[in-house]
């Protein structure tokens, strides 16, 4: 008779990993501080758990979606980490007795994405003269300071410093490079981003600067009842809906270096030059000091009432980014 061999199972009270109690007791502040601000829910808290540290982030994660819901093009993180009076963030292998001062938290995009919404702009442009401009400054203006993005207008802004030393065009940089060798120019002018490719990539009312004046309030609001088109419809709602927005300008993080926080990057075409200016910018921005975060806050662990207050104000945060992120799907089409 053969007798299946029976692997030994831990129940499931006991925990699978062992915090030390200085840490513990830490920890657990950090966890009383959130549920005095509200910002922990009972079903938030598993009934098993090894780390009162973990439950928090998780009831983090938790709130986030219950306040985002689902999203087709972004893949925002939200982190929370505990620190001491230095700054400094314990370890299980500290001996001393640990005390958080305050929590670290901050937030971006997991995995920025390409969308293609250069089709949709020129038929918006095509139906309504300056449809396209508006819709292009709407998400530019909003994003910038909640879910920044990398548009093909802010790509053409990025060229002159990227290539051209601040300059109009690429001469000042073929100068600096080549001087007069007139094979080495052309040669370097091939490999490169050009005023000419620029000019050829996107139409001209995206390139000029300044760019066309964008529709009234009142324009928007006549597109979105009255276009023949359900999807222009559709699109000039949201945009309207974007621009009546009151975003203030908190929590921006500390940008030491090149700021490269992008939830997205929307491009003409597919893989079109806005795609490469990004890719090179981020070649030239992990050359040395950059930053990838969108926001960051620091709260004293003993002031819930100013985690209920950022809660607060990330609510009209959550719903820009639900605006953004229906408005990019529809201008792609979902692709």
């Amino acid at each position: 008779m053969n007798h299946a061999l029976q692997l030994p199972r831990l129940e499931k009270t006991i925990p699978l990993s062992v915090v030390p109690s200085r840490l513990a007791a830490a920890n657990a502040a950090v966890a009383r501080f959130l549920i005095q601000a509200g910002a922990v829910r009972e079903g938030d808290i598993p009934q098993a758990w090894d780390d009162a540290l973990q439950v928090c982030e998780r009831a983090l994660d938790a709130w986030v979606k219950r306040e985002l819901g689902a999203l087709h093009c972004f893949r925002p993180y939200f982190s929370l980490a505990a620190v001491d009076e230095a700054g400094g963030y314990p370890s299980a292998s500290c001996k001393e007795p640990v005390r958080y001062h305050k929590v670290d938290i901050c937030w971006g995009e997991c995995r920025e994405q390409q969308w293609a919404v250069g089709d949709a702009l020129e038929a918006l442009e095509r139906q309504q003269a300056g449809c396209g401009a508006a819709v292009l400054d709407v998400l530019r203006e909003k994003s910038r300071f909640v879910y920044p993005l990398f548009t093909p207008d802010l790509a053409c802004d990025v060229v002159s410093y990227v290539y051209w030393c601040g300059e109009e065009n690429e001469e000042v940089a073929l100068d600096m490079e080549c001087g007069d060798n007139e094979d080495e120019r052309e040669a370097m002018r091939e490999e490169m981003v050009t005023r000419k490719k620029l000019d050829e990539s996107f139409p001209a009312w995206v390139i000029a600067t300044p760019r066309k004046r964008r529709l009234s309030r009142r324009a928007l609001a006549r597109l979105a009842q009255d276009a023949s088109d359900p999807l222009a419809r559709d699109i000039a709602a949201d945009v309207l809906a974007l621009a009546t927005l009151r975003i203030e300008d908190e929590f921006r993080p500390d940008v030491d270096g090149e700021y490269i926080g992008f939830g997205a990057v929307l491009s003409w075409r597919e893989d079109d030059l806005t795609v490469r200016i990004y890719d090179d910018l981020l070649q030239m921005a992990h050359q040395s000091e950059f930053c990838d975060r969108m926001g960051e806050l620091e709260i004293a662990i003993d002031a819930p009432q100013a985690m209920r207050g950022w809660q607060s104000a990330m609510r009209v945060r959550f719903k820009t980014i639900r605006l953004l992120d229906r408005l990019i799907d529809r201008l792609s089409a979902g692709n």
